[in-house]
Parts: structure tokens; sequence; C-alpha cells
């Protein structure tokens, strides 16, 4: 990857991080750090309020995620909002929420931000797809059983990781910011 300075993940969470070191491969390294989330609604905030965190408190260049489940039936929400819900009532919980609501349309979101003190870099990804019941397919983590991706038979916990990581919110977003560092 050339043109790509070293990336340094910043996160605590196992699927994230095997996910981006399967796109990115070997370039990539990482360190838990637990970052607090503003209450927002506005992924790019988030976004951003975790970045200065992390840049506070390592002082390297760094890449920092959020990612959002913006459901149909609740005119976006919870979006960044997602891990609470998800702490709440679990992955079907948010799929029986959008079913009962009559609407199981949902769009996945992802957004990276490098930083390395002078310059940032934002890479972004979405998925539209819908919520299902009963939850299917043992990969993945999360809402990735009860989320499958318009097009597809299958939900992300039932593609292997290659088809999520070509198809997928996080995919899309590692591939967008990698090739941002050959337009800058």
């Amino acid at each position: 990857m050339s043109g790509v300075p070293p990336l340094l993940l910043v996160t605590g969470n196992p699927g994230k991080l095997a996910e981006a070191q399967r796109i990115v491969g070997g370039e990539l390294a990482a360190v838990s750090l637990e970052l607090p989330e503003i209450q927002s609604l506005d992924l790019l905030a988030v976004l951003r309020a975790k970045a200065d965190f992390a840049w506070r408190e390592l002082r390297r260049p760094l890449v920092v995620e959020e990612t959002g489940l913006y459901l149909d039936a609740l005119a976006g929400f919870p979006g960044p909002l997602v891990k609470w819900m998800l702490a709440a009532v679990g992955a079907e919980g948010i799929a029986r929420t959008a079913l009962a609501l009559g609407d199981p349309g949902v769009e996945a979101r992802c957004a990276l931000l490098w930083r390395d003190g002078e310059r940032e870099l934002l890479g972004t990804g979405s998925t539209r797809g819908h919520l299902v019941l009963p939850g299917r397919g043992p990969r993945g983590f999360g809402w990735d059983p009860v989320f499958q991706p318009d097009g597809e038979a299958r939900t992300y916990g039932e593609l292997t990781d290659a088809e999520k990581d070509a198809c997928g919110h996080r995919g899309r977003a590692w591939r967008a910011l990698l090739a941002g560092f050959g337009e800058s």
C-alpha cells in the first residue's frame, strides 16, 4: 500500500480489529483505549470527539472508528447510539423493534478518521439492508446475525469474512480511507 502511512487503530472491540486487519493487512497495529462517546445522533461528531480524546492521550498518528445502525422505522434512530440499544435489548431486540413498527429497512454506516496532528483524512462507508428474525449465522459480532444486506440472501452473520468485507459498511469505509491516502 504505497502512500499509506503506518496505521494505528484505536479500539477495544476485537471484532472491529479483526475486520480491519483483514482489510488493511499487516500495515495495521492497534491499541486498546477506552474512548468516551458523546451522546449524539451525529456520527461524525461522535467520531471527532473520539479522535480528539485519542490524540490527547496518544500524541501519535491514529485511526478511530464510529459505526451506526439507522433504522428506517425510527427515522434513523439509534444511529451511533446503537451500542447502548444493543446492550439493552440485543440484536434480536433491535430487529423486533423494527419489525413491530412495520419497516425492517436499515442502513449500516461506518466512519473512520485518521489524524496525525496536522492532517485528517476521513473514510466512510454504508450498506443498506433489512433486519431479519430469527438471527442467522455464527460469524461476525454485534448485530451481524440480524442484518441482511440488500441483494443478499444471507445475513452478515452467514457471510464469509471475505464476502462481508466486500459488501459491508466497515470494508467500504476502510477502502475509502486507504484510497484517500493516494489522493492527498
